[in-house]
C-alpha cells in the first residue's frame, strides 16, 4: 500500500475518533455532537463483529503481497480492520479520558461566576434568584462551559445556599454525568445510582444519573 493510502487510513481513523469524542472537546454547544458520540458507541459495539472479517481480509492481502512484491494491499481491507477498532476504543476508553478533560475545563470556567455570586451575597445579603441578576453589576457576562456537548450551567437558589451544575453524556444519552458545585459540600445524587465521585476541585462532585 502506498504512503498516500496509509495517510488516508490514518486521517480517516483520526477524524472518526475526534468526531466520537467531540462532545468533550472545547467549542460552542452543539446538539449534534452527542448524536455522533452515541453513534460511535453503537458502531463500536457492532464493529467488534466486523473486525474478524477485516483481519482475515488483511491477512489475505498480506499473503498476496508476500507472493508478489509489487502487489498493493487493498486500502479497504485496512479500513475495515482499523476503523471499527478505532470507534470501539475511542467510545469505550478514550471518551472517559476526554470526559475528565471536559469536566475540569467546564469547572475552571466557573471561577469568576462563583466569585460574582459571593459578591452579590455580600452586597445584597442574599444569593441571586437567577444568574441574570449578576449582569452587568457583578460580572460582565455569564460564562458558558464552552464544551460542545455541555449545553449550559444550571443555577439553583436554595435560600442560604446554592448549586451550580452541568451535565454531560456517558452512555447513549440515557446515562449522563451530573457535575455539581455545593459550597456547603452537602452533595446528593439523584436517580438510582447514589455514588458520588470527587472531581479534584474544591466543592465540586459528580455522579452518574441512571
Amino acid at each position: 500500500m502506498t504512503t498516500k493510502n496509509w495517510l488516508k487510513v490514518i486521517l480517516i481513523n483520526l477524524a472518526a475518533g475526534l468526531i466520537v469524542i467531540s462532545p468533550f472537546l472545547p467549542g460552542p454547544s452543539n446538539r449534534l455532537v452527542n448524536l455522533f458520540y452515541n453513534g460511535g458507541q453503537i458502531s463500536g459495539l457492532f464493529g467488534l463483529i466486523v473486525i474478524p472479517f477485516g483481519l482475515i481480509w488483511v491477512i489475505r492481502e498480506l499473503m498476496k503481497k508476500k507472493n508478489d512484491n509489487k502487489y498493493q494491499v487493498d486500502i479497504k481491507a485496512i479500513i475495515l480492520l482499523t476503523l471499527p477498532l478505532t470507534l470501539f476504543v475511542t467510545a469505550s476508553y478514550v471518551s472517559a479520558l476526554a470526559r475528565n478533560f471536559s469536566r475540569d475545563f467546564a469547572i475552571n470556567r466557573t471561577e469568576d461566576l462563583i466569585q460574582s455570586i459571593e459578591k452579590f451575597k455580600e452586597k445584597r445579603g442574599k444569593y441571586p434568584n437567577s444568574l441574570t441578576e449578576l449582569t452587568p453589576g457583578f460580572i460582565s457576562a455569564i460564562p458558558s462551559p464552552f464544551i460542545m456537548g455541555i449545553k449550559d450551567y444550571y443555577y439553583t437558589n436554595l435560600g442560604d445556599n446554592y448549586h451550580i451544575s452541568f451535565q454531560q453524556n456517558v452512555i447513549l444519552s440515557f446515562n449522563f454525568e451530573v457535575v455539581t458545585f455545593d459550597p456547603t459540600d452537602n452533595h446528593k445524587a439523584d436517580g438510582e445510582l447514589k455514588d458520588l465521585y470527587d472531581t479534584g476541585k474544591r466543592h465540586w462532585k459528580y455522579y452518574v444519573y441512571d
